[in-house]
């Protein structure tokens, strides 16, 4: 299935704006996507405090497993959005907002990003990260939609890691009655970046996500 993003935003002043065009597996939890960074470029921060913003933003490239309702596939093709505060130890805090539509079996994905208070002798802005360590988000039904909490590692030059925790709602087009909704969930992920050129400018990333409960057994006799 095709995918194209459009991003635009600032991170402590800087405006620039994205674009991006992948092809993934919906059922089967993989994407791959290539981004050019059109305006604003090089960035003058780390490249990887945007990446989340493609990948983990496309949803509904999840294999859910063990019969889990998927809440995003679900919502087409109507669609689905979703706002997302994420909070780095150091005090940067990224706020990004997504709206996805169908358009002609095309997934378009519509970002906006504000990134502010990330110190300037940091590695962020001094851009020294190296991609982001396999994660798990725990989702769970709020608010009419979904909520997600997860809390990741952003590998860092010279060894160490730039901690960071993402506060996820998403939200369906489609009324929730006229969805089946999931219980407590997991979604483990990986992303890497398998391609760079031009200074960060033009980036290739590919993700596999799954969705599973608790495989661990209960002494009360339920998961």
């Amino acid at each position: 299935m095709h995918t194209k993003l459009y991003m635009e935003g600032t991170v402590n002043g800087h405006h620039f704006k994205c674009t991006s065009e992948g092809e993934g597996k919906p059922y089967e939890g993989t994407q791959t996507c290539k981004i050019k960074v059109v305006e604003g470029g090089p960035l003058p921060f780390a490249f990887d405090i945007l990446a989340t913003s493609f990948m983990y933003g496309s949803k509904t490239f999840i294999n859910h497993t063990q019969g889990i309702p998927d809440f995003f596939k679900q919502s087409f093709p109507e669609g689905f959005t979703w706002e997302r505060i994420t909070t780095y130890e150091d005090g940067g805090v990224l706020t990004a907002t997504q709206d996805t539509s169908l358009q002609n079996g095309c997934l378009i994905y519509n970002v906006k990003i504000n990134g502010v208070n990330f110190p300037s002798n940091g590695p962020v802005m001094q851009k020294k990260t190296l991609g982001w360590e396999a994660n798990t988000e725990m989702l769970y039904p709020a608010d009419s939609g979904l909520r997600g909490h997860n809390q990741m590692a952003l590998k860092l030059v010279g060894g160490g890691y730039l901690h960071c925790s993402l506060k996820t709602t998403y939200r369906s087009k489609k009324p929730a009655k006229n969805l089946k909704m999931p219980g407590f969930y997991f979604v483990d992920r990986k992303l890497e970046r398998i391609k760079e050129a031009d200074k960060e400018t033009y980036v290739e990333q590919h993700e596999m996500a799954v969705a599973r409960y608790c495989d661990l057994p209960s002494k009360l006799g339920h998961s």
